[in-house]
């Protein structure tokens, strides 16, 4: 990222690839690799940090917005940021040490997951595998991804090994993080589910279905009644942040006018090509998961990629909504855990390198969305 977000701004200094976050949006040229990583949703994360989600509804903050577009942001990643504001560190460095931290653990609940499913090996794998995929940067980024991720590996090690009560505070945490924690939600409650009919684990599974969904849910009765209702909520969702479940008609169409080859915005732009091969990947990785994984983590990433593709998102973000569906990776991590150390440094080498060119030419050379 480095490297490329310096030869980028010695060949084209001048060029707009990411909004500042001001009234009007303004898009601003690059100067370092931290322009992607405080970019887009993560300059709104550190706005929050740095000033809470705060301000009465109607008026402004500093930089002329409304604080009422603050609510749409989920809290919990810059809640955890903020209080290392208190220590005089800046909003901006405080999420990336989150994110940093969140990282870490996520990475961690993957090897448990992994080591479940088969041995130590494959969970080492599945780990390293997390980590070498195309949008791996924003794990790195002031993005909800490392988070999310993290309790979600947690609360579904949890399910696995029937410890509901974990597996119920956990899905709840990660409803205070983003709205998709629904997929996690609805994942440990079928399973709570699926236990308490089989009658395993007495009254745990059936509280760990009453928790799952309450910080969801909270912090969505918090901020419709702060804006005085729900449609106002979602109103603000659809029209100032385009997002809005459209039925998988932007991903549809973006995917056929690509494969077609019949509108030259779409067709055209190889980063819209390449997170249609992502998704492409994705896909064939599911197929492929259903025989060799636990039923909870197919479930979780197949109901990952409705959510990511059933909604109006930009084909480029599609590689960032899909990290937090690991599950996929297993499959990957299961051939990769029969190599030797040698071909192992070979491939992982290799992909990281591939990794950092993606991560790199992304925002600075394409200018796309991250």
């Amino acid at each position: 990222m480095h490297v490329l977000a310096s030869h980028a701004a010695v060949r084209s200094p001048g060029r707009q690839v990411f909004p500042d976050g001001s009234i009007n949006n303004q898009w601003r040229s690059f100067t370092s690799i931290l322009d992607a990583l405080l970019s887009w949703d993560g300059r709104w994360y550190a706005k929050i940090a740095g000033g809470g989600l705060g301000g009465p509804v109607g008026a402004v903050d500093a930089d002329g917005i409304p604080y009422e577009m603050r609510l749409v942001f989920f809290p919990l990643y810059p809640w955890l940021a903020r209080p290392l504001t208190f220590l005089g560190i800046s909003p901006e460095v405080a999420c990336l040490i989150v994110s940093f931290i969140s990282a870490i653990a996520a990475a961690w609940g993957l090897y448990a997951i992994g080591r479940h499913v088969r041995d130590h090996r494959t969970g080492v794998m599945l780990a390293a595998v997390w980590a070498v995929v195309p949008a791996a940067m924003t794990q790195n980024g002031a993005y909800t991804e490392s988070l999310f991720t993290a309790l979600a590996a947690w609360a579904l090690y949890a399910v696995l090994k029937e410890r509901w009560l974990i597996a119920g505070v956990l899905a709840c945490v990660a409803g205070l993080s983003r709205p998709t924690a629904a997929v996690l939600i609805g994942t440990v409650g079928l399973a709570a589910l699926v236990a308490a009919f089989s009658r395993r684990g007495g009254w745990r599974p059936y509280a760990a279905m009453a928790l799952a969904p309450a910080g969801l849910l909270a912090y969505i009765a918090y901020a419709s009644a702060k804006l005085g209702g729900y449609e106002r909520y979602f109103g603000i969702h659809e029209n100032t942040f385009g997002a809005r479940w459209d039925y998988f008609e932007n991903t549809w169409n973006m995917s056929t006018d690509i494969l077609i080859g019949v509108d030259d915005d779409n067709s055209q732009k190889p980063i819209r090509v390449l997170s249609l091969l992502i998704l492409a990947g994705f896909l064939l990785l599911l197929a492929l998961l259903v025989s060799r994984a636990p039923w909870q983590l197919t479930v979780f990433a197949a109901v990952m990629l409705i959510m990511a593709t059933g909604s109006r998102t930009h084909m480029s973000m599609v590689g960032r909504h899909l990290l937090p569906a690991f599950p996929v990776l297993l499959v990957p991590a299961l051939l990769l855990a029969r190599l030797r150390n040698r071909d192992l440094i070979i491939v992982l080498g290799a992909l990281a390198l591939l990794s950092g060119w993606y991560a790199g030419w992304l925002p600075f050379i394409s200018g796309q969305a991250i």
